[in-house]
């Protein structure tokens, strides 16, 4: 357990300008543009939030770094469940009836979720690690994350941090 959590400090680093920079479009850019319609066949635009603090989870079943942070991510949905100008979603690179049955067995985290394929997510959003989350404010990526959202790694911190400062 400790290797692991040593080799997760040292393989993933986190924020802006901390590391992968590569994933994901440049921080202070516009982010891309979407249209798509939910696993519970509701649609969904970039457009229709943009006005909106968007957080963008990407995440696929399996991942074992994206069943860790669960916990975490629900208890920081639960925070803003009343908060109307907040919008979580995820991004997940699993078909829609492999996502439903996990989340029924798991439990919801407070995301919506859309399901993508690896191709699209890799092509449109420039992401090849899970988990990867994006702090979009009015359309604009502000900050990104490539880890687990955990105690742990203090990922946990920085995101309440990240999500505290886009609603000041």
């Amino acid at each position: 357990m400790l290797f692991a959590l040593f080799l997760l400090v040292n393989c993933y680093t986190f924020g802006q300008n901390f590391g992968f920079e590569s994933q994901g479009p440049p921080d202070n850019s516009t982010f891309p543009q979407f249209d798509y319609v939910t696993i519970d066949g509701d649609s969904i635009s970039s457009k229709e939030l943009a006005d909106k603090i968007v957080i963008v989870n990407i995440w696929f079943v399996g991942c074992s770094g994206c069943k860790q942070e669960e916990p975490y991510l629900r208890k920081v949905t639960e925070l803003y469940q009343n908060d109307e100008d907040i919008v979580f979603l995820g991004f997940c690179m699993t078909k829609p009836e492999r996502i439903k049955r996990y989340l029924e067995k798991n439990g919801e985290i407070g995301y919506t979720n859309i399901s993508l394929g690896r191709e699209e997510v890799k092509e449109k959003y420039g992401v090849v690690l899970s988990p990867t989350h994006f702090l979009i404010k009015n359309g604009i990526l502000m900050a990104k994350l490539t880890a687990p959202i955990i105690p742990e790694l203090k990922t946990l911190d920085w995101f309440e941090d990240e999500i505290r400062k886009l609603k000041n």
